[in-house]
């Protein structure tokens, strides 16, 4: 039966894992500098909240869905 139904709601329920701060709070994206040039990279993966560089860290690791 949640196959099925898995099946049926498709990408709309594609899942990733996300994180939340020591506060309870959704950080915001994490920007790298590389240096000079109009693009900033930036990312929202949970490996790239690990407190160096002045990086928020991550307390906990949380699932997140594309529905929201």
């Amino acid at each position: 039966m949640v196959d099925r139904v898995l099946k049926a709601l498709g990408a709309a329920h594609e899942g990733a894992v996300g994180v939340l701060l020591a506060d309870g709070s959704e950080p915001g994206p994490v920007y790298f500098d590389v240096g000079s040039g109009g693009h900033m990279p930036s990312s929202t993966r949970w490996h790239a909240y690990d407190g160096r560089f002045s990086r928020p860290r991550a307390a906990v690791l949380r699932d997140s869905c594309a529905c929201g």
